[in-house]
């Protein structure tokens, strides 16, 4: 958990840049992570996420994909990755990706700037050179890994253990993410990897939604994992206050008042423990038939036809926004 590399390494992020990567945890899960993290944000749950991934002891992270589209021109979350990898001492690899999206579900994006081209690079790369499978959360549009399995179909299909998809609506709607690359969300829901499907919203408990009051977190974590969300939610300037710096930071009491009482909106969690092994009784995920549109529509069925696609369900609904929470601090503040 985060807590345990606080002490050690807080002190010599502030001073240096991190010379020593943390050693992952023996059989590790070897883990890509894809996101549209933005500062300033667009929504800080990004943020939240990726304390998630790195204080989860069970991830050996290989890569980070900042998924920018148009929106994201100027502000990749930068800062926040820097910051995460002082407060953990965890060096990893980290890339933006793709500014257009995907011109038709076959597009390579190989026409795309030679400069948007590092995300869809990075995760080749990461995947060449892992040894065992590699398990890759999505969270934004799709239109990085996309065109990487555009590029090298067999590469992927051969070297993804699963892929985590944050976004859709299991009844149909239209979801965020997928507005956002519509091709690149058909192309990768249509294709043989081994997808886990995370419907942001839907309908019969096919969703992943939850929300938070944000003291409920982070009044239980540690100074720097606080500084690192006053950070992000107060969309603090780069050239007003150095990001590292600021973890070490003391925090306004009108600042911390008011971070503290604000909610947020959650997704993608119950991923991040199905895939570290984590038991958790108040979700599970089930093989159901899927219709996909293409236009990007994605609902689950009642009836046999459609994708087979293993998919999230919350089974206690009553439990699952507390375990949730609970599982969050815990990550956040370490044992």
């Amino acid at each position: 958990m985060l807590i345990r590399l606080f002490t050690a390494c807080l002190l010599a992020s502030l001073l240096s840049p991190v010379s020593v990567a943390a050693e992952a945890a023996p059989g590790a899960v070897p883990v890509i992570h894809i996101t549209d993290l933005y500062h300033p944000h667009n929504d800080p749950d990004d943020h939240f996420d990726l304390a998630t991934v790195f204080g989860i002891p069970a991830f050996d992270i290989r890569a980070i994909v900042i998924d920018m589209g148009k929106d994201g021109v100027g502000r990749p979350g930068l800062p926040a990755v820097r910051q995460m990898m002082h407060i953990t001492g965890k060096s990893v690899p980290c890339a933006t990706g793709l500014v257009e999206n995907l011109k038709s579900q076959s597009d390579t994006c190989a026409q795309q700037p030679a400069e948007t081209q590092a995300g869809v690079d990075l995760i080749l790369k990461a995947l060449r050179e892992s040894e065992k499978p590699v398990t890759v959360f999505c969270v934004g549009s799709l239109r990085d890994l996309a065109s990487a399995y555009n590029r090298e179909p067999e590469l992927l299909k051969n070297k993804i253990a699963r892929c985590y998809v944050n976004a859709g609506d299991s009844a149909g709607g239209v979801e965020w993410n997928v507005g956002l690359d519509p091709h690149a969300y058909v192309r990768i829901m249509d294709s043989p990897l081994p997808i886990y499907w995370m419907p942001c919203f839907g309908a019969d408990g096919y969703q992943s939604y939850w929300v938070f009051k944000q003291a409920e977190v982070l009044e239980a974590a540690p100074l720097a994992l606080q500084n690192f969300m006053v950070y992000a939610l107060g969309k603090t300037p780069v050239s007003e206050r150095d990001p590292i710096a600021a973890l070490a930071d003391s925090i306004a009491p009108k600042m911390r008042e008011k971070i503290w009482a604000e909610t947020r909106n959650m997704w993608c969690t119950a991923g991040y423990l199905h895939a570290a092994g984590i038991e958790n009784g108040t979700f599970s995920f089930r093989k159901v038939p899927v219709h996909l549109d293409n236009n990007g529509t994605s609902r689950v069925t009642n009836g046999t036809e459609g994708l087979q696609i293993m998919t999230v369900h919350v089974d206690e609904p009553a439990a699952y926004t507390a375990s949730m929470t609970k599982a969050l601090r815990d990550v956040c503040a370490g044992p």
